[in-house]
């Protein structure tokens, strides 16, 4: 049965279906190429090239090993449900909208794995072995992927009650948005960003045609908001985020050291930009912005990304040695406005080339942070002092009366030694 998140009037009646009649979802934000087909080209939508790339990404990107492990272990157990939507133009024909990584496990036991394991053992019984229980073994596990072919010859599946493309981007966002949004079963950062904005542009393009350059408008951030449970606010972030993220994708790739990429999580600089005051006024970006300006998008590429990642965390000699120096930068320039110190503005977005490694501003941060003086230190103590409560005081007297004898005994011998200086 769905789990109890699915909107169950969005979704027909299970029914069994044929394996080989079911396809990946080229247009889900976890898996999408960067030019997804959509739902209305049903040519492209089941082209066998892109069905084979989307098996790929899905198989390099998540669990797909360990998922093929258990179903070989136990069996085909379908506790998840199968959601599709069968295409109006290809009847018999399913979309995957979720369970794409179950999919592709299944595609591999079913396939590729089946077909190893058979070769191998007509191999171990053209030349049998003296040890016979290797014969034995792998004669189990043609057995064994044998049945879960057998197994999923037909799954059961819960069509999307959607007759048209129209109707099913209606509900995808209200189904996808429980499950993956505001659920537990979460995707992560950037697929989700990624399918905010999808909506978004799907709004604006619908309102104002396929030219001129995407723009945010309230009314149409605050309709993606209500279709995926999201505030406004909020809503409004993770469309920028995954738009700065994205344009910066394409453009500084081909820049990174030899051997390097970008991942879905190098998407938490931009998010921690946006919910950042100090780096979010610094690199330049608006109410309005879709990406960072040009002269922010080199300074962050300089500062985070222009030396080798690879390895530990303390090789990493880049400026900004992981996203959370973003936030870290804000709390510098959080406690210059206090301290006066300047610990912040050693970063610079208009000379990026002359910034100090985070890494050592943040502990000469740290260490004049310790350094409080008797003026701080008596502040805090006045404070706290100020703040007791009356009823703490009778309840935790016996330990507490003590504590305040000392105290007045050791403000007593500071102010006869200030007397005596002064004298």
């Amino acid at each position: 049965m769905p789990d109890n998140a699915t909107p169950i009037s969005d979704l027909q009646d299970s029914k069994l279906v044929p394996f080989d009649s079911i396809y990946l979802d080229p247009n889900n934000p976890r898996i999408a190429p960067e030019n997804p087909p959509g739902y209305h080209d049903d040519a492209a939508l089941f082209d066998l090239s892109l069905q084979q790339d989307l098996e790929r990404r899905v198989s390099d990107v998540y669990e797909v090993a360990t998922l093929r492990d258990s179903i070989m272990a136990h069996g085909w157990v379908p506790i998840d449900s199968i959601i599709v939507w069968e295409h109006p133009k290809r009847p018999g024909h399913y979309v995957v909208v979720e369970g794409n990584t179950r999919t592709v496990a299944l595609r591999t036991l079913r396939g590729e794995r089946l077909d190893a394991e058979v070769k191998k053992l007509e191999r171990l019984k053209k030349n049998p072995s003296r040890f016979q229980e290797e014969l034995r073994v792998q004669q189990e596990t043609v057995d064994r992927l044998e049945t879960i072919r057998a197994q999923t010859s037909q799954l059961r599946v819960f069509p999307v009650l959607a007759k048209s493309v129209e109707q099913l981007q209606a509900i995808l966002p209200r189904l996808l948005g429980v499950r993956h949004i505001s659920h537990a079963r979460e995707w992560k950062p950037y697929a989700t960003n990624l399918y905010i904005l999808s909506l978004y542009e799907r709004l604006f393009r619908e309102r104002h045609g396929a030219k001129g350059a995407l723009r945010l408008e309230d009314d149409l951030v605050n309709a993606v908001a209500e279709m995926v449970s999201l505030g406004a606010t909020k809503a409004r972030r993770n469309i920028q985020a995954a738009s700065a993220f994205t344009h910066f994708k394409r453009d500084y790739e081909d820049r990174l050291p030899e051997g390097e990429k970008l991942s879905d999580e190098d998407h938490y600089f931009f998010e921690l930009i946006l919910q950042n005051p100090y780096p979010k006024e610094q690199f330049g970006v608006t109410r309005e912005s879709m990406r960072l300006p040009k002269e922010s998008e080199e300074a962050l590429f300089q500062w985070a990304f222009s030396k080798p990642r690879a390895g530990k965390e303390e090789d990493n000699e880049n400026v900004f040695y992981k996203a959370e120096s973003v936030r870290l930068w804000n709390q510098m320039a959080t406690y210059d406005g206090k301290a006066s110190t300047n610990f912040s503005k050693q970063l610079d977005v208009n000379a990026p080339e002359e910034a100090r490694p985070i890494r050592l501003i943040e502990a000469e941060f740290l260490q004049h942070k310790t350094q409080r003086t008797p003026i701080d230190t008596l502040t805090s103590l006045l404070k706290a002092l100020q703040e007791l409560k009356v009823d703490t005081l009778v309840s935790q007297q016996e330990h507490l009366e003590p504590m305040l004898v000392k105290i007045a005994q050791q403000v007593s011998q500071y102010q006869k030694m200030m007397k005596a200086i002064t004298a």
